[in-house]
Formats: C-alpha cells, sequence, structure tokens
C-alpha cells in the first residue's frame, strides 16, 4: 500500500513558499508550533479475525516531518499530473487529501513513541498561513546515535510493537520488528487545519490501532494462534522469519504500519492536553 505513496520521492526537499497572489508578492507569515507525540490512538481493538488486541509498545522512527496546503490550481494540477501517473485518484482513502503545497516543517530525526508518559515536544514546526490537509514523514532506520541504547530493541529497526492478541481465552504475546526500505516516504496523513498568524495549538501525531473513517485495524488479517506454531504463547513478527505463514504475516503488517490510513495529525490547544 504504502508504495502508492512513493511519488514524493520525485520531489525530495519539497518545500515551497507561499505564491504571490495577482496583485504583486507579500510577504509570507510564519507560525512556530511545537509537535508532539499523541498516544489516544491506541486503543485496544478487535481485528477482522476476532483477536482483542492491546498495544503494550510502539515505536517509530521517522525523520523530517512536513505539513501541506491545498495550492493554487495550475501548481495543484501539476502535481496532480505526477501523482495520477503513479497513483489513479481511485485509491485514495476517503478523506485523506493527497494534493497540495508542502509549507510547514519540522526538519531532524524522531523517535515517536506512542505509550503515555508525558514526553516533551519533538520540537518546533515553521509553518506559513494558511489552510492544510495533509502531513508527511519518511521512515528511518534507529540508531544509537538517535539516543537509543545499544540493547534497545528498535536500534536497527523502522518500528517496533508488543502487545497481546487474545481470543477463546487464548493469549498470545507478540513483538514485531518492522524494517523501511530506505527513504521510505508516508504523504497524506490527514491534517485538516486552518493556521491563522495567532493561531496558538500544538500539532498531535496520532497512530490509530482503528481507522476512523474505514474502522480496520492496525492488525485486521493476522491469526496470532495459528501463527504461534508451537503454542507457547509467543511471538514475533521480523525480516528474518523464513516461514511462508509468518513472512506473509510480516510483510501484510509492515505495509499496513507503512500506510496513511492509520496516521493523524490533530491541531488542539496545549492547555487540553
Amino acid at each position: 500500500m504504502i508504495d502508492r505513496f512513493a511519488r514524493w520521492a520525485l520531489v525530495p526537499g519539497l518545500f515551497l513558499p507561499a505564491l504571490p497572489g495577482c496583485g504583486g508578492p507579500e510577504e509570507a507569515v510564519r507560525v512556530e508550533l511545537p509537535v508532539v507525540v499523541d498516544p489516544s490512538g491506541l486503543s485496544t481493538v478487535t481485528t477482522d479475525l476476532g483477536y482483542t488486541v492491546e498495544v503494550t509498545e510502539a515505536r517509530l522512527m521517522v525523520e523530517n516531518v512536513s505539513f501541506a496546503i491545498a495550492g493554487e490550481a495550475h501548481t495543484a494540477s501539476l502535481l496532480q499530473r505526477i501523482g495520477d501517473l503513479i497513483v489513479p485518484s481511485a485509491y485514495a482513502h476517503p478523506g485523506h487529501y493527497q494534493g497540495g503545497d508542502v509549507t510547514g516543517e519540522l526538519r531532524g530525526r524522531f523517535v515517536l513513541d506512542w505509550l503515555p508518559g508525558g514526553r516533551p515536544p519533538l520540537g518546533s514546526a515553521s509553518l506559513l498561513v494558511g489552510t492544510y490537509q495533509s502531513a508527511n514523514f519518511t521512515f528511518a532506520t534507529a540508531r544509537t546515535d538517535d539516543g537509543l541504547a545499544e540493547g534497545d530493541g528498535l536500534v536497527g529497526h523502522t518500528a517496533i510493537l508488543r502487545g497481546r492478541a487474545t481470543k477463546d481465552a487464548q493469549v498470545v504475546t507478540f513483538t514485531a520488528l518492522i524494517d523501511s526500505p530506505a527513504d521510505r516516504a508516508l504523504v497524506g496523513v490527514p491534517f485538516e487545519f486552518e493556521l491563522k498568524e495567532t493561531s496558538t495549538v500544538q500539532l498531535n501525531l496520532r497512530l490509530d490501532a482503528q481507522d476512523p473513517l474505514e474502522g480496520d485495524t492496525l492488525f485486521d488479517g493476522l491469526d496470532f494462534a495459528a501463527l504461534d506454531a508451537d503454542g507457547d504463547g509467543q511471538l514475533t513478527l521480523d525480516a528474518a522469519a523464513t516461514e511462508p505463514v509468518v513472512v506473509n504475516a510480516y510483510n501484510l503488517l509492515k505495509r499496513t504500519l507503512q500506510t496513511h490510513d492509520n496516521y493523524e495529525v490533530r491541531a488542539t490547544s496545549p492547555a487540553t492536553e
């Protein structure tokens, strides 16, 4: 699924200034807003196969978060033509915006940790005033120079997910270590917000265990009991798997995690967090 959004590699580093109107150029107004990780989307979910899944750890390594507004007609048309060469519009997820100009950015490498814990903001994003529709970021591979210890399970991987899947009194404790290809971008994360010069909000980056639009979950299609072939209640999904059924499950979870359906950015008052 994520391959459908790889078209952004065609325009690396895209960060366009506000376009001047017919009356001549005007100085763009820029606003600095804190970006935080919002854990509220990781609720316990019931999958399509009837498993109740509780996530106990969810961390993701990313870099260079950007934010996009709806472009003017001639600019949006160009980007749409580029996108249509790779992604037919019929495949667009309902409610997710695929076009627009990148006019906001938070550069750097970040470990997104979605478990509650009162963590400080990732940093301060710089955005031009405008009506925003979407956000983007690039998946990365975690390293010790990202502030992680040598023995941290995320080191050498893009994401780590741990949790418990329960069905008919059977419990499977799972660990998933996801490796993304280099420079794999995620484009079109929903972010609907009208940013004004006077806006004082924070930007909450969410991972949703359940797609708020379509209702499918991050773990749909995973038959945890069948994957636990030895019946010990422990399951690992990673790129080192060799059993075909486990390989297929790993690839399914990897594709799902790299799809914009499961992410969202919300602007809220810092006082309410």
